[in-house]
């Protein structure tokens, strides 16, 4: 098992990056939409999902991407097939660059919007994030505002994503998403 990557394929960390941010992103919108769409509004179970569960696991997120970006500045990364064409290749760099803003963007504005709304988020019970804002309800709004936008980006880039790995898995039949999986 290799740590670092190498010219053809990702190391076990940037692997272990990839991997837990995408599950941590599909979790907070499954704990979004259950809340939203299934849960009593204000119920215990709702609160928890969003307090409990949903902010810390923001926290969690903001935490992650800026060590999968300190991994990535840090590393080389395998190259691309040949095979692909340079839209592909700029496309794919655009996608990947955009697909980490978001998910910045998204934990960024949570943080700020809870915390400005009087509500820092709670790390698991383990550590309380201070309040370094004071409450400002026009700024919770708009950072609410940016969240909402940035989740529809985020979840249309994981979509490209994802069709993109298997466009290149079953149509191309190139090492493209072989090289990401453990």
């Amino acid at each position: 098992m290799q740590l670092k990557d190498t010219g053809s394929r990702f190391g076990s960390i940037a692997q272990f990056f990839h991997w837990i941010v995408a599950v941590l992103v599909l979790t907070q919108y499954y704990l979004v939409y259950w809340t939203e769409w299934v849960l009593p509004k204000k119920s215990p179970q709702a609160i928890f999902y969003i307090s409990g569960l949903h902010k810390p696991i923001g926290v969690l997120l903001l935490l992650l991407i800026f060590l999968a970006f300190c991994w990535r500045v840090s590393n080389s990364r395998p190259t691309f097939p040949s095979t692909m064409a340079k839209w592909e290749k700029i496309a794919a760099h655009l996608t990947h660059m955009l697909l980490a803003l978001c998910v910045l963007v998204m934990a960024m504005s949570g943080l700020i919007m809870s915390t400005a709304a009087g509500y820092p988020p709670n790390f698991f019970g383990l550590y309380q994030i201070p309040t370094f804002i004071s409450a400002n309800k026009a700024l919770s709004q708009l950072c609410f505002n940016i969240h909402v936008i940035t989740s529809y980006a985020l979840i249309s880039l994981i979509g490209l994503h994802v069709l993109a790995a298997l466009k290149h898995h079953f149509i191309d039949k190139d090492p493209v998403l072989k090289r990401m999986l453990p």
